[in-house]
């Protein structure tokens, strides 16, 4: 299974715009000139001024027409946080607000940002502009790595420190509902360091509460926990440590139980291994959205620009 051809084909269902918030980056020129050839999307770049780069579109800040109209409209979104219009004014010199406000008011069709920006800076407009779906309570993030012959699924590894119970449940909701827009069945497995009940210990309650929570919430969704890590995706360790789970060591989706167990663990694949990683994709946001890293080249941004386009076709 070809996981990105999977994802192409379904940002080809319908061409939309995708703007690259750090227009200014030669990394995201590059990407967006890919990602016109390819024809995945139309790329735009954010840029101080407008105009075209290399035959792209770029939307200026520092030239923008209708900076006001945009200022009165930040306000509106965030005057319930006491937003005046002289800090809104500020706040759209900054390409995350600024692009995370073209995307809410449908300029553009999703964003791709936190290449040159931290995942902090990059987030926090998008959490603060264009915010959650309704029927949605948290965000989570999602990254994948293909392994061998073998794509698997890692959520949380970006926004929930210490998720409880409710939260933990979410996340696999989330998880298993983005896998499923691909086009793959989701086979979640919460993970721990405990198989099955093997361990005692009150770090295991939230896990265990979660697989309760979901399995009540949503009947569609295949999930098993909590497990370890060899028992989720290895049949063989799983017919020893848990032979009558639904999973049969064949989960695609793992939840981790905190975030510095799901972010230490994918740092140190990307570090370590040669699995070719994919992420991350925030789930539960109003509008689509990526959030890349500072280290990515032209070629990881082009496929961040691809799965932007993807989730705004799901």
């Amino acid at each position: 299974m070809d996981i990105m051809k999977m994802i192409e084909k379904k940002a080809k269902e319908k061409t939309v715009r995708i703007l690259l918030v750090e227009g200014e980056d030669d990394r995201l020129v590059e990407a967006a000139k890919m990602a016109k050839k390819h024809k995945v999307c139309t790329p735009v770049l954010l840029r101080k001024i407008s105009g075209e780069v290399k035959g792209i579109e770029a939307i200026g800040i520092e030239d923008n027409p209708d900076m006001e109209d945009y200022v009165k409209k930040l306000v509106e979104l965030r005057k319930h946080k006491g937003l005046t219009e002289e800090k809104a004014r500020e706040l759209l010199k900054n390409p995350n607000y600024f692009g995370a406000l073209l995307v809410k008011l449908g300029k553009v069709d999703g964003a791709v940002g936190g290449c040159k920006y931290s995942t902090a800076d990059w987030m926090r407009a998008v959490f603060q502009v264009i915010g959650t779906k309704k029927d949605i309570p948290l965000v989570s993030a999602v990254c994948f790595f293909v392994m061998k012959d073998r794509t698997i699924f890692f959520s949380d590894t970006d926004f929930s420190i210490k998720p409880d119970a409710e939260q933990l449940a979410q996340i696999a909701i989330n998880a298993a509902d983005f896998v499923k827009g691909i086009g793959i069945e989701p086979k979640v497995a919460l993970l721990s360091y405990s198989t099955k009940g093997n361990g005692e210990h009150e770090v295991l309650e939230p896990i265990r509460k979660a697989l309760e929570i979901v399995k009540e919430k949503r009947e569609d969704i295949i999930i098993d926990g909590e497990m370890q890590f060899d028992a989720a995706i290895n049949p063989g360790a799983a017919e020893k440590k848990c032979p009558d789970s639904v999973l049969k060591g064949e989960a695609n989706v793992l939840i981790f139980p905190d975030i510095t167990v799901g972010n230490v663990l994918v740092h140190a694949l990307v570090q370590v291994t040669d699995y070719k990683f994919y992420g991350s994709f925030p789930v539960g946001l109003a509008k689509p959205v990526m959030n890349g890293g500072r280290s990515f080249d032209a070629e990881q941004i082009y496929d961040l620009i691809t799965a932007c386009a993807m989730q705004v076709n799901i």
